[in-house]
């Protein structure tokens, strides 16, 4: 079929014509190797904008993000009310609300200071999904090549490992109500980021697929997206040291992971359906089409559950607010009391001032008294 788009660009190697600058843009749910790649990324020539986030014990070798589009996709899902992992089908929408004239300077801005930096970006935050059409927009304005990566990781290794190491962060949820959040989250922002940049250049890439053999998947990058890597050997040595891999830590397995079965029968397909998306080089009309029934399907189950809970739903919302109630009267109290307890500080303050005025007037009269003697 005939791609919607071309990207063009001359090798990095040669100096005849100058290039765009080139932005790849990571996306995928997070925990699905969007770090290795933008690590790979990294060490093959590409600028990692500064500062950004170092490696801790759920991500060793570190998260590449860098900290102002972390920070900026943050403001805007707080804005919206919308989680990180949301499942909700209509929370790209909510985002889409609340994306105004200052928050649409401020990434055009950034977006000419890292490409007059550099011109090849990488970009990690898997908080993007909900804003890629903004990127792809002013892109477009900024006259920056714009490419999309989306790291393919299947489902149930993903919901292990933010159970494994994210699952703390929530401890007031069963953990079959944070497996089950996640889950939806996973579906919702891959079937948003997909049918978001269909019009865009994209590759997909399977985190096995990474590790097992990255040079593979650096050639498969620069066919589909033309990422410019440097393949010489000192960088690929870097490469060779940076992946291993022991950084997958969980199996496909859904295990004891008691999540719905609607709910992860409509997973596996997604995920399939973007396995063989990835090897049609990011774009095929036919599955295009049965991703859209996927979607579909899953927002019919999601406002069924919705539905099914709302009598649930509305009885959290109630004790909220009586639990909100009480502790504004608990407040309203202390700030009575401690404004009785100082309007009552003055009456005792003159006294304590007579007292001490009355003590110096002695001491006073005795070193008279003294003087004269």
């Amino acid at each position: 079929m005939v791609r919607p788009y071309a990207v063009t660009r001359k090798d990095p190697m040669s100096s005849d014509i100058p290039m765009d600058p080139s932005l790849v843009l990571i996306t995928g749910a997070g925990r699905s190797g969007t770090s290795t790649m933008a690590g790979t990324l990294f060490r093959l020539g590409y600028h990692v904008p500064e500062p950004y986030m170092q490696g801790n014990e759920s991500n060793p070798r570190g998260f590449y993000e860098s900290w102002w589009p972390v920070r900026f996709h943050k403001r805007l899902i707080a804005r919206a009310n919308v989680e990180q992992t949301d499942g909700r089908p209509e929370a790209v929408d909510l985002v889409r609300e609340v994306v105004d004239g200052d928050a649409r300077a401020e990434l055009s801005q950034w977006l000419s200071e890292v490409t007059s930096a550099s011109d090849r970006v990488v970009v990690k935050d898997p908080r993007a999904v909900w804003a890629s059409w903004l990127w792809s927009e002013l892109a477009g304005e900024a006259g920056v090549n714009l490419t999309f990566l989306t790291m393919l990781r299947h489902p149930a290794e993903v919901i292990g490992s933010r159970n494994t190491y994210y699952a703390d962060y929530r401890s007031w949820m069963a953990a079959r109500d944070f497996a089950t959040m996640n889950l939806c989250g996973w579906i919702n922002g891959n079937l948003i980021v997909e049918r978001q940049t269909r019009d865009q250049p994209r590759s997909f890439v399977l985190y096995d697929d990474l590790l097992v053999d990255w040079r593979k998947q650096a050639e498969k990058l620069a066919a589909e997206i033309a990422v410019a890597a440097d393949l010489s050997a000192e960088p690929a040595s870097l490469v060779d040291d940076f992946i291993e891999p022991s950084l997958r830590r969980h199996e496909p397995d859904w295990g004891e992971l008691e999540i719905p079965v609607s709910l992860r029968e409509i997973a596996e397909e997604v995920f399939d359906a973007f396995v063989r998306l990835s090897a049609a080089a990011g774009h095929d009309e036919d599955i295009h089409a049965e991703i859209d029934e996927i979607a579909a399907r899953y927002q019919r189950l999601y406002a069924d559950s919705a539905a099914i809970a709302q009598d649930a739903a509305s009885a959290r919302a109630r004790v909220a607010k009586a639990e909100g109630a009480r502790k504004a009267r608990k407040r309203a109290q202390q700030k009575q009391a401690g404004t009785a307890g100082a309007s009552a500080q003055p009456v005792s303050m003159p006294r304590a001032l007579a007292r001490t005025a009355m003590q110096h007037s002695a001491l006073l009269r005795r070193m008279r008294e003294g003087v004269r003697r």
